[in-house]
């Protein structure tokens, strides 16, 4: 879904000048000669050029005849790729006295006599042209060039039409359907993937269609190649992930639902812990997060506690249940993926979409914070 975008010299050898007798010396360099009269007579030549004289003369005079003597012309000409062209006349005269003018040109123009001003100067890389004056096309590509990819929210309810969700385990005890079509409506397409007698199925091919992944109801635990697509998936390429838990479907037992979570939480040093709480309370919402902030009206039952251990990055607390957390918001790295480990299942159940407040919103909130952070940015 990521679009990258990505630049001789000829030396031209001077003439020497004319005259009676004449000699040619390197830059920098000294020559001498004989006069008619057998008396020695010594030019010189400036650095960038090559000396001649003919007469009696000494260093930096004019000879005799007076044509100039000591004189030199160098010019260089060089293109790069065909955007640049230096050019240039570089003369000594007898006096000592050098004079220089150039040209040079790469994607503009840039002028100096012995000095340069002007022109403009480009990397190679051309800049983003925009085909949609407003973004409607889910593409992967920045259409109207404001650095978001796909930012689009037709129905301005705070979720990009352009997500791609994947729902990895089962539903819980009760019904959600409101849940997943709601997701759908957003503009998100979302696929359910059943992680029970399907083993390995969580691949870095088979995680790049997704920008988000939420962990429902998994059936068994990651494998480790598993939890290290998941691990990539969030590090390094910078998109997003959000947990459930608190099923209850082991007997009263939590220990077999959260160990399994665990198996992909551990790559973040995230983890659920200890046994269920919360007997359906209202959390405590941390209104200084985005995740949670806004929120007062959500239904919290019978949970598990969300930790962070690993010091592999900066947790926040985003709501508590009697001095418990019951979720946190993870940043991986100041320029990594999200993840929100929240402590229950019951905001995606039907019965908590038609009888608390805020559900929907708390869904707003931490889909917008945990999906890619240069993806729909700023929902238009």
């Amino acid at each position: 879904m990521r679009v990258i975008a990505s630049l001789g010299l000829v030396l031209a050898a001077c003439a020497p000048g004319g005259g009676d007798e004449s000699s040619t010396a390197s830059a920098g360099a000294t020559s001498t000669s004989g006069d008619s009269t057998g008396a020695p007579t010594t030019s010189g030549t400036t650095a960038g050029g090559t000396g001649s004289t003919s007469g009696d003369s000494v260093t930096g005079s004019t000879s005799t005849t007076g044509e100039p003597t000591g004189s030199s012309t160098q010019s260089v000409d060089s293109t790069t790729d065909g955007t640049g062209t230096t050019g240039g006349t570089s003369t000594s005269d007898g006096t000592g006295t050098s004079t220089s003018t150039s040209t040079s040109t790469s994607d503009g123009t840039s002028t100096s006599d012995g000095t340069s001003t002007g022109g403009t100067s480009t990397t190679g890389v051309p800049d983003c042209v925009p085909t949609e004056q407003v973004e409607v096309s889910c593409d992967g590509l920045d259409n109207d060039c404001d650095d978001l990819i796909d930012n689009i929210d037709v129905g301005k309810d705070g979720i990009c039409d352009c997500l791609n969700i994947g729902i990895l385990g089962a539903t819980g005890f009760a019904p959600n359907a409101n849940f997943e079509a709601w997701l759908e409506d957003q503009g998100s397409d979302v696929t359910r993937t059943l992680l029970a007698n399907n083993p390995g199925v969580i691949t870095p091919a088979f995680l790049d269609k997704f920008d988000l992944v939420l962990l429902d109801r998994i059936e068994r635990a990651l494998s480790p190649e598993e939890a290290k697509a998941i691990e990539a998936f969030v590090k390094t390429d910078g998109r997003g992930m959000i947990t459930l838990i608190g099923y209850n479907f082991d007997n009263n037992n939590p220990a077999p639902e959260r160990d399994r979570a665990n198996t992909a939480l551990a790559p973040f040093g995230l983890a659920y812990q200890g046994g269920y709480f919360g007997n359906a309370v209202i959390p405590t919402f941390n209104q200084n997060h985005p995740a949670s902030k806004g929120i007062f009206d959500v239904n919290f039952a019978g949970g598990i506690m969300p930790v962070d251990n690993g010091n592999q990055g900066m947790s926040t607390v985003i709501a508590t249940v009697a001095m418990m957390n019951a979720g946190l918001a993870h940043q991986t790295a100041m320029d990594g993926g999200r993840v929100i480990v929240w402590g229950d299942e019951w905001i995606t159940f039907d019965s908590d979409w038609q009888g608390f407040a805020d559900v929907q919103e708390l869904w707003v909130n931490m889909v917008s914070w945990a999906k890619p952070q240069d993806f729909c940015g700023v929902p238009q």
